[in-house]
């Protein structure tokens, strides 16, 4: 009969607790890269409006230019005030259109998923507090009337999909259907802003 010491318990209750927390702990320690990132190279609205400068900016970093295009394209969608065309078709410029598209879609992938599981970790009262109560409350009407018509917004991202992916984590829509629909929507967006980047930035800027 093997006796379990007090060691190997506290080992195991660890070990239990990081498993059932993971996605958690994740979530926290892509924020706090993140909110480091932006802290020390202190990036700015106006900045990023600038498609000449901002390649010329993720350039300076060299072999951390993808990290840093990915994590920007994060913030753009967290936080919606920062402009998510110039980072998207500036990847494709830098990086050429098949790694362009790739840190495009991890980008919004990653910051997608960040406002999800808050929105479904955190609850409403929490994400009240990041985002207007009138928006959310007609974002998740519409979910409620039209739930899968909204997913397909993130083929075509015409509306800001920080208050939107808030709401759907709100909802009962399970994570595999949200991921799964989400994530083909960013693969085309983000092939089509970086395969087209050229043509769409000539009607841009």
């Amino acid at each position: 009969m093997i006796i379990k010491t007090k060691k190997d318990q506290f080992f195991q209750k660890l070990k239990r607790f990081l498993i059932h927390y993971r996605y958690d702990f994740v979530i926290l320690g892509l924020l706090a890269i993140f909110f480091l990132l932006i802290w020390r190279q202190k990036i700015e609205i106006d900045f990023l409006q600038n498609r000449q400068l901002f390649e010329n900016y993720i350039v300076s970093f060299g072999f951390w230019g993808p990290i840093v295009i990915i994590f920007v394209i994060v913030a753009e969608v967290v936080f919606a005030p920062i402009p998510g065309f110039v980072p998207a078709i500036s990847a494709g410029f830098i990086f050429g259109p098949f790694w362009g598209a790739l840190f495009t879609y991890m980008g919004n992938l990653i910051g997608t998923a960040i406002i999800f599981f808050l929105a479904r970790k955190l609850g409403r009262l929490v994400i009240e507090k990041l985002f207007k109560k009138e928006r959310l409350d007609r974002y998740e009407k519409a979910i409620n009337r039209h739930e899968n018509w909204l997913l397909f917004f993130y083929f075509f991202p015409v509306f800001p999909l920080d208050v939107l992916s808030a709401a759907f984590g709100l909802s009962a829509i399970s994570r595999r259907k949200f991921f799964l629909i989400a994530g083909g929507g960013y693969a085309f967006y983000s092939l089509v802003l970086n395969f087209f980047g050229d043509y769409l930035a000539n009607l841009v800027f």
